[in-house]
This record gives C-alpha cells, sequence and structure tokens, in this order.
C-alpha cells in the first residue's frame, strides 16, 4: 500500500494517507498473535500505551497517572475494555470497530486509593474472572503489564494465577516496528523507524571544515 504524503495524519477523500482502520485492525492481530504464542491465556492491561495498542481508544489527561481503565484481551475473542461511566458510553458511540459489550463502566482501585474496604478492587477482579471463565481461561495464567498491590490481592483472592504480560506485549509491538512502513505502527514511530533504517543504511561519510581563504 503506497501513502501519499508521508507524514500527513488528516484523512481526505482525494489521496490514499495513513489507513488506521487497518492499523487498528493489524495492532489487535499483532497482540493476538504474540498472545497465543505465549503460556498466559489473557492479558489484563492497565498501562495506558498497552490499552491504546489494543483497543485503539484513549482519553488524554484523565487516564495519566490514576491506572483506573483497564483491557482484558482473551486468547480468543473480543478485548473488554472497562473505563469511566462516560468513556465507556462515548466508545460505545464512536469506536464501532469493536462491539458494545467489549466498552464497559467500571474502575481500578486507582493506584489502592480505593482499598478492599471499599468493594472496588474485589467487584473488579470478580468481573475479570466471570470474563475469564466465560471464555473457559479461570484455570490459566492471567498476564498483567502493572497495577498496584490492592488490584493484585484481588486477582489472588479470585484464584487467578498472575504472570509478566510485558515480554507478550513488547513482542507485538516490536512486530508493528519491523512492519511499519505500511501502516501497522503509530506515524510518528513510523517516521522515527524509517529514519533510523535510513541512517544505519547510509554509507560513512566523513565531513572536514572547510579551508578559509586566509588559510589558502
Amino acid at each position: 500500500m503506497n501513502i501519499a504524503s508521508r507524514g500527513a495524519t488528516m484523512a481526505v477523500d482525494w489521496e490514499q494517507r495513513i489507513d488506521f482502520a487497518r492499523l487498528r485492525t493489524d495492532r489487535l492481530e499483532k497482540a493476538r498473535a504474540a498472545l497465543r504464542a505465549s503460556d498466559v491465556g489473557a492479558l489484563l492491561l492497565f498501562d495506558q500505551n498497552n490499552i491504546r495498542y489494543v483497543s485503539s481508544t484513549h482519553i488524554g489527561e484523565w487516564a495519566r497517572d490514576k491506572s483506573a481503565r483497564c483491557v482484558l484481551l482473551p486468547r480468543d475473542g473480543d478485548p473488554v475494555l472497562w473505563d469511566f461511566g462516560s468513556a465507556a458510553k462515548h466508545h460505545q458511540l464512536y469506536a464501532p470497530w469493536l462491539p458494545q459489550s467489549s466498552w464497559q463502566a467500571g474502575v481500578t482501585s486507582m493506584r489502592g486509593a480505593m482499598p478492599r474496604e471499599t468493594g472496588v478492587p474485589d467487584a473488579l477482579a470478580a468481573r475479570i474472572h466471570r470474563e475469564l471463565a466465560d471464555r473457559g481461561l479461570a484455570g490459566e495464567p492471567l498476564g498483567i503489564d502493572l497495577t498496584d498491590m490492592e488490584t493484585l490481592f484481588s486477582l489472588h483472592r479470585q484464584g487467578i494465577e498472575t504472570a509478566d504480560a510485558q515480554p507478550v506485549m513488547m513482542r507485538a509491538r516490536a512486530d508493528s516496528m519491523i512492519g511499519c512502513e505500511s501502516t501497522h505502527s503509530s506515524p510518528r514511530r513510523c517516521s522515527e523507524n524509517s529514519v533510523s533504517m535510513s541512517v544505519r543504511s547510509m554509507p560513512s561519510v566523513s565531513f572536514s571544515r572547510p579551508r578559509s581563504a586566509s588559510s589558502a
């Protein structure tokens, strides 16, 4: 696929630019492929970069430093994102690339701000366990990229075995970088990778300062 006006990110009707629909599909498929090649049954992602990679959603400043939203990616089937209620409704209205059942209202312990006594961590863990059980994954390890101890303890109380999800997501994102000269990764990362590849392929050239007229 050829993209006109390299670096352009705004869609127009008069030339082909970034294919965002393909970008969303390819990123999710690469995450699924990396997951299927791993020893875990599903991924529970709190890192906002990983959430955006898998679900193609972003809520800006509201997501920074809070760990208030998370997405569950099972080995098979659509991901499930738990987000602020208003954000979940927004996704249902404006993110048609996943079914409405993928966008659910719910929050985490928000880095332990809502301890066990509030019931929030255990409520989320119970919903995660239910999603895993419905997919036949309740007995398999759940990969987590990052979380707080309150959330981790609540998952363990549900009998969920946890593992490290970062190697899986790093593999998925590395595959995207390898193929990003088409539309597999973000425009910025594609540009960075293309420049890096170009620089590495350039012959070594030495430069010397031109001699001034007075030194001639």
